[in-house]
């Protein structure tokens, strides 16, 4: 039997540590008020500066989350925990800054988009349920939802909602995220991810991927909308083709890097395709994900749509 005496001195050390910790989350609490406090008057001064536009800085969000991963590599917090954690912090954070009510298209019996995007933007923040994409896409235009979210392009979807993307105007949903942001590891090929969607412009996060529509005459081979691109320095992935009228295809094509209209290699691109092309739309970016292994963190360079799409 253990003595009381050593029983007592056991607790008294254990009380010790649990006072430790308790002053160190009272530390903790008093740094996210006095975090937030500066968050409002950041809200304050977007809604002065820039009224009616979504708060969300995806860039920024990235660059934070690298950050943390960074602070915590090879420490026994898990990484993967510290940025589970912040990425409910800037959840909240945005929240104070303004209404984020998310619509997530949710088909029938399959809620991995809802929980997908409650682990990103937090519990706390409304979502609308939607069965079809296209009413996420009304949300935002309607003004119903702030963020949309969606599947991943890939190759075998037949809906083609990414076209509705394709218009001209500031307000037109663009994709400036991907989720999950962050894995435990690496995924599988046929792991469940989706786009985060809203009427923002992207910004360049240091590692990132490009999305861009490409209205061809329809006889215009792939192959040399492919040689284009090579010879203009553009890595490019294809991810679906559309053929909405007889005469004109659409190329979903994701390009590593952030790559808009601006962007040299585009110009080249136009010159040597000429007539060939009929439109070309940017529709969004998004940071390349974080795939975290043994505590270590790989920022994969390459396009993790081809990685799960077997390409």
């Amino acid at each position: 039997m253990i003595k009381k005496d050593t029983q007592d001195r056991t607790e008294t050390e254990l009380m010790a540590f649990r006072k430790q910790i308790d002053e160190i989350d009272d530390t903790i609490i008093n740094l996210l008020k006095e975090r937030i406090n500066i968050v409002s008057r950041v809200g304050e001064y977007k809604r002065r500066t820039a009224p009616g536009r979504c708060p969300i800085r995806p860039a920024r969000e990235a660059e934070m989350i690298r950050r943390i991963i960074a602070k915590f590599e090879n420490s026994q917090f898990l990484p993967a925990a510290a940025a589970a954690i912040w990425r409910i912090i800037i959840g909240a954070s945005t929240s104070v800054e303004a209404n984020l009510t998310v619509s997530v298209f949710t088909p029938d019996r399959d809620n991995d988009y809802f929980w997908m995007a409650r682990e990103y933007f937090g519990p706390f923040i409304p979502i609308i349920k939607q069965p079809h994409i296209k009413r996420v896409l009304g949300d935002i235009m309607d003004g119903k939802a702030a963020v949309g979210i969606v599947p991943m392009l890939r190759s075998a979807d037949s809906t083609f909602w990414w076209t509705n993307l394709v218009q001209q105007g500031n307000d037109i949903p663009k994709v400036f995220a991907r989720i999950p942001f962050v894995y435990n590891g690496t995924p599988p090929r046929d792991a469940p991810s989706a786009l985060a969607i809203s009427r923002l412009a992207p910004e360049p996060s240091g590692n990132d991927c490009s999305l861009m529509v490409l209205e061809a005459d329809h006889n215009t081979s792939q192959n040399k909308l492919q040689s284009a691109f090579t010879n203009a320095r553009l890595d490019a992935t294809w991810i679906n083709i559309a053929t909405l009228t007889p005469s004109v295809r659409h190329h979903l094509v994701e390009i590593k890097g952030f790559v808009t209209l601006e962007h040299a290699g585009i110009e080249m691109l136009m010159n040597t395709l000429g007539s060939s092309v009929i439109n070309l739309s940017f529709i969004g970016a998004y940071a390349v994900p974080v795939i975290l292994n043994n505590g270590n963190t790989s920022h994969e360079s390459k396009s993790l749509q081809a990685a799960f799409s077997g390409k």
